[in-house]
């Protein structure tokens, strides 16, 4: 015998052999906590037959739970409830939803136990209601379970708020019911305060949700440590989230332990992560494999890409395109165009521009410039060239000289000249020269 049980003999074990039914009760809840349900059974049922009230809530809702004797867990969940424990009444009605045809009476039960100020059976009954579309009375008693404490209930309406735009309501909802303990809100909490850049809350609210065991929480702790220096917080943070089966933990992890020179265990960890479906470790590994094992690489590469990971998909089509394989590249690259990956509009803009393909390239290289990619630059303003827009495209090829782009100097230069426009070309000429793109003509 160990645990619970083991104390609860030493101290009730003799007063309940001797018939005192609240140690009998005592007795049954320390085997339940320790998992040994027919034990639990045997002391809650002689607690019961002795008339212990809450002896006989725990038997009906251990029978309850144990899901096959429902008959035996309703006459004594009823009991209990006949006997005014307000928590039967709850249970009773759980047990009756799940029986055909006892809805309504689950509902009568729910009700009455709501009125006399059960939360369970508030938030219960709210439930209830949302399903049968009688959404102001679910309101209702889903604001009064809250303002009486439940941390579902505020989770609910800050949900409703969230829906309908109250965002300082949202905010307030899940604040209080984070302060009531309620994990899920500490976090939501804790990512609410880091989109706002105030990081010390952030980090205090996800510590609290940490300490629950809360995965995501644990992970994003671990990152606050990390970026702090703490590293052997991090790491203890970033294992547990990992360990407990949360991706981002693990793909943190594998980070954390790569930067430390912990290479094996990291990409272990990259791995275990992406086999969980987190398209940056996906990513990762596929980075890290391009030139040991392409076709590994590949399979990962396209694994991100498939769950949207856009740098992935240009990764993808530029490892497609090295091997040849460019009608297979071509989707990624317009999927990752459409979703306004500048290399990829580039990309895709200047396959159109050398096809004459205008009307295609135009918006794609104006996408690809307007973010400040210089290649974009210059492959606008030969598009704008090639199109008699001289005018247009000389800002675009200015853009790319000053950035020192050779093709941009070199079309920029000669869209001078053609213009009569040669002392303002010189200075580009002369550059040309000093770097090797051109030489000095002799003087005749």
């Amino acid at each position: 015998m160990s645990g619970h049980a083991a104390e609860a003999e030493r101290i009730h074990g003799r007063a309940a052999r001797s018939g005192d039914a609240e140690a009998m009760a005592r007795l049954g809840q320390a085997y339940e906590q320790d998992g040994r349900a027919a034990d639990a059974e045997r002391w809650y049922a002689a607690a019961a037959r002795a008339g212990h009230v809450m002896a006989m809530k725990y038997l009906g809702t251990l029978l309850m739970n144990g899901g096959e004797r429902l008959e035996e867990a309703e006459r004594w969940l009823r009991a209990a409830a006949d006997a005014g424990e307000p928590q039967a009444v709850v249970n009773l009605g759980a047990l009756l939803l799940r029986l055909p045809g006892r809805r309504p009476e689950a509902e009568r039960l729910f009700r009455r136990a709501a009125e006399g100020g059960t939360v369970h059976a508030m938030v219960n009954l709210a439930i209830m209601c949302e399903e049968d579309g009688r959404r102001e009375e679910a309101d209702r008693w889903f604001v009064q379970a809250a303002r009486a404490g439940d941390a579902e209930a505020m989770l609910v309406l800050a949900a409703r708020a969230r829906a309908a735009g109250r965002e300082e309501e949202e905010l307030d909802w899940t604040r209080r019911a984070a302060e009531a303990g309620e994990p899920r809100a500490m976090t939501d909490l804790a990512l609410r305060h880091q989109s706002a850049g105030r990081h010390e809350e952030a980090e205090r609210w996800h510590r609290a949700a940490a300490e629950t065991g809360r995965p995501r929480s644990m992970a994003a702790l671990g990152v606050f440590c990390a970026v702090s220096g703490r590293r052997a917080e991090a790491e203890r943070w970033l294992r547990a989230a990992a360990e407990a089966g949360d991706d981002q933990g693990m793909f943190n992890l594998g980070s954390l332990l790569i930067e430390a020179g912990r290479s094996v265990e990291g990409r272990d960890w990259y791995l275990r992560a992406a086999e969980h479906g987190n398209a940056a470790a996906m990513f990762n590994l596929g980075n890290d494999l391009v030139d040991r094992d392409p076709a590994q690489a590949e399979t990962w590469l396209r694994r991100a890409a498939d769950a949207g990971m856009v740098e992935a998909m240009w990764n993808l089509c530029r490892l497609l395109n090295s091997q040849h394989r460019y009608p297979e590249a071509v989707p990624y690259l317009e999927k990752a165009a459409r979703a306004g990956h500048p290399d990829s509009m580039n990309a895709l803009g200047r396959d159109h521009l050398d096809h004459r393909r205008y009307e295609e390239a135009e918006p794609l290289l104006r996408g690809a410039a307007d973010s400040g990619m210089i290649a974009a630059c210059r492959n606008l303003g030969r598009l704008l060239l090639e199109t008699g827009r001289l005018q247009e495209a000389e800002p675009w090829l200015c853009r790319a000289a000053d950035a020192a782009d050779i093709e941009g100097i070199v079309r920029l230069t000669r869209l001078l000249v053609e213009t009569g426009r040669n002392d303002e070309a010189a200075p580009w000429v002369q550059w040309l020269i000093r770097h090797g793109y051109a030489r000095a003509e002799p003087a005749s």
